[in-house]
């Protein structure tokens, strides 16, 4: 975020200590385990310190994965195969227009995954194995014998699903899980760990759905199993044997083993050791890599008065005084991947991820966890994008339709039949009802009587909207679009404006609007004017009742001071 006239002095150094780098791949390597970052390739050992593997680059690592004597890793467009010290044997330039991250060479010969499929490395170069446009592989296991694939998406309107070869690659068998969202976290040849159905044996039916999302586990070679349960740390040996440990800095994780000394566990909050006899959490990661951006300081949401809620990628962070000052939140989940708030009458602000609902009662300083708990043979949300309070309900809009809860009763969701099973972009209110942006289907409304009709035929991805006098303004595709009480709609674009990705953002009667290039602003039903000075990069803001305007560009957290809107 360059420098602007309006920029204010903010004091973030509590978020700025918090910053860790990024976990994206972990690897048992003998009594060590590797650690990819966004920052550079680490070692672990029990009883020692974490420190980064030497003459390596200091850059991102994507992928990290067995290999004959050592490993292999994705670093920027090239692949690294190294001994177990971390030697380079050779480096290897990637497929041609591929971002890989997952990547192996148990058997001898390169695999590596990308949006598009399993690519193999062999002497002609590289040969995709599976997949096509849209096909996102985001984990590769292999066995003797055996290729086992993590199938994120399959392109528009298909399942997650796991892919099985056991010729090499040849010819492939694609089991699709019953869910949308439903991503395998792990599988070997005879048990298998979805992120809503839990740990199971590969040949058993479904159980019911976990109240938490799963995000990691370890398949055990004693046959037991290790998942991070949300908050929970749950250990199920052969038999019937079980152990649950909480913990607030558990919640999404993506990568852990069970050592010596202890749960190691890390994601996008960086690397921690969990011991569950001192219930004793140790920071690995604090001190390396001080020297660059760590982390993504993620959203910043204005609350009552000049309370403030910032999300990052290594916690959630709380400031009473307008951003001059932060403390971290206690919330039961460290990490809070925030997408939308929304306020109830009785001062609740209701914050929701893509993983899971929360809700706090004073202003950010307590965030608790609403476990989801849907009726026997409904189906499941998998993925949850838009938010709305109103008419003494709560409206959640996903990947799999519009769900609503009680306000008084906030963790007994169901779906709302009358809504297609599509994902909901965007919630609004009118005065005629709950207005829907779902895929192929425009913009629908939902009076009281729980009619569905069309309103608007307007496409809208992501949606925004705020109140602009009698109508409302959405975000759209690289604009804004204006909608009537009679559902037309108009383009209300800045004439200015350069195109790009819209964001929009309301309070006491000023709304500001911004890209990544420039701001406007404007009172209800006034023309739009550019707020000179206004950072490029930006990605979230905080509106305060003073006209100052928190921003983050995901590096830092400052404020900016705005003109009068007039």
């Amino acid at each position: 975020m360059t420098a602007a006239i309006g920029v204010l002095p903010r004091d973030p150094s509590a978020i700025e200590a918090a910053a860790r780098a990024e976990v994206k791949a972990t690897l048992r390597l003998d009594d060590a385990i590797l650690v990819a970052t966004q920052a550079g390739l680490l070692r672990y050992e029990s009883g020692q310190k974490l420190a980064p593997l030497p003459g390596l680059p200091a850059e991102e690592v994507r992928g990290l994965g067995p290999a004959p004597g050592g490993f292999v890793a994705v670093i920027g467009r090239r692949v690294l195969q190294a001994d177990g010290t971390g030697r380079v044997l050779r480096w290897i330039e990637g497929p041609e227009g591929e971002k890989l991250g997952p990547v192996t060479a148990a058997s001898g010969r390169i695999l590596a995954g990308s949006k598009t499929g399993v690519f193999a490395f062999g002497e002609a170069g590289w040969t995709r194995l599976l997949g096509e446009t849209g096909f996102e592989v985001i984990r590769i296991w292999e066995q003797p014998g055996r290729i086992l694939v993590a199938v994120k998406k399959q392109g528009m309107q298909r399942l997650p699903a796991l892919a099985e070869s056991l010729d090499g690659g040849v010819t492939w068998t694609l089991t699709e899980m019953g869910d949308y969202g439903d991503i395998v976290v792990a599988a070997d040849a005879t048990r298998i760990v979805t992120k809503w159905r839990g740990a199971r044996p590969r040949t058993a039916m479904p159980g019911g759905y976990k109240k938490h999302p799963i995000t990691a586990a370890e398949l055990r070679a004693d046959g037991g199993v290790l998942v991070l349960d949300g908050d929970k740390a749950e250990i199920a040996g052969p038999g019937r044997r079980k152990a649950e440990i909480f913990h607030p800095a558990l919640a999404d994780a993506e990568h852990v083993h069970l050592l010596p000394d202890g749960i190691l566990f890390g994601g996008v909050q960086g690397l921690f050791l969990f011991d569950p006899l001192r219930h004793r959490v140790s920071d690995l990661s604090a001190g390396l890599f001080t020297d660059r951006t760590l982390g993504k300081r993620k959203r910043l949401f204005a609350l009552d008065g000049v309370n403030v809620l910032a999300t990052c990628s290594f916690g959630s962070f709380h400031s009473v005084d307008g951003g001059a000052s932060w403390q971290k939140a206690d919330a039961e989940w460290d990490v809070l991947d925030a997408e939308r708030m929304a306020r109830a009458e009785d001062g609740r602000w209701f914050l929701l991820t893509q993983r899971g609902l929360f809700v706090t009662r004073d202003n950010g300083a307590r965030i608790d966890y609403l476990k989801p708990k849907l009726a026997n043979g409904v189906r499941h949300f998998g993925e949850l994008r838009s938010l709305a309070v109103g008419a003494g309900r709560l409206w959640l809009g996903t990947k799999q339709g519009l769900f609503s809860a009680a306000l008084d009763n906030p963790e007994h969701l169901g779906p709302v039949d009358a809504v297609p099973a599509a994902s909901i972009e965007g919630l609004a209110f009118s005065k005629d009802g709950l207005l829907m942006a779902v895929d192929d289907h425009g913009l629908l409304r939902l009076d009281a009587a729980g009619t569905v009709a069309p309103f608007a035929d307007v496409a809208l991805h992501e949606a925004s909207f705020v109140t602009d006098g009698a109508t409302l303004l959405a975000t759209a595709e690289d604009g804004l679009v204006a909608i009537a009480a009679d559902g037309t709609t108009t383009d209300a674009t800045p004439d200015d404006a350069k195109g790009g990705e819209f964001s929009l953002t309301a309070r006491e009667g000023r709304i500001l609007a911004w890209n990544r290039q420039a701001a406007w602003q404007k009172r209800e039903g006034s023309a739009w004017q550019a707020v000179p000075g206004f950072p490029a990069g930006v990605r979230s803001v905080a509106l305060l009742p003073d006209g100052t305007a928190l921003l983050t560009d995901r590096a830092r957290v400052s404020g900016f001071s705005l003109p009068d809107a007039g």
